[in-house]
């Protein structure tokens, strides 16, 4: 793809959408684009974020054991960002993060990630909004399958 094609495909994210052009750029410039094919393991359980992820086309599931056992699974799909909370909480990935389709990514430096908090208000108020959405699905899904006593 080229400059122009990465600028506007993160232009049309919700994340992005308040950015000025010049920042789009250098998020597009810094960032490096990546391709998994389905099945493919995007982040190892256990592993240190070195930026993050924003999936740009394509699904991706986090699994918490091995997705052939019993263990639960969380998706995420184009237009999310990945690793915005290990790397925001000092934590490591939760989970083994697998691509469920043909995925295509932008993977952002944390130094990046954290220079668009600090000097881009509309940025850091879309990452609080996308987070507690994130986390408000969560919720909804833990009171929903659980008894509540």
């Amino acid at each position: 793809m080229t400059l122009e094609t990465d600028i506007s495909c993160l232009g049309q994210l919700p994340l992005f959408r308040s950015l000025p052009a010049p920042r789009l750029k250098l998020v597009a410039l810094m960032g490096e684009r990546l391709k998994f094919a389905p099945g493919a393991t995007l982040i190892t359980r256990g592993e240190e974020p070195e930026g993050v992820l924003l999936i740009l086309s394509g699904g991706v599931e986090m699994h918490g054991r091995d997705p052939d056992g019993d263990g639960r699974s969380f998706a995420f799909q184009s237009g999310s960002i990945i690793g915005d909370v290990p790397l925001l909480s000092g934590q490591t990935y939760l989970g083994d993060i697998r691509a469920t389709s043909p995925v295509e990514a932008l993977l952002l430096p944390k130094d990046l990630f954290f220079q668009l908090l600090q000097t881009v208000p509309d940025f850091s108020l879309a990452i609080a909004r996308d987070l507690a959405a994130r986390l408000y699905r969560l919720a909804s899904h833990v009171l929903d399958t659980e008894k509540v006593h």
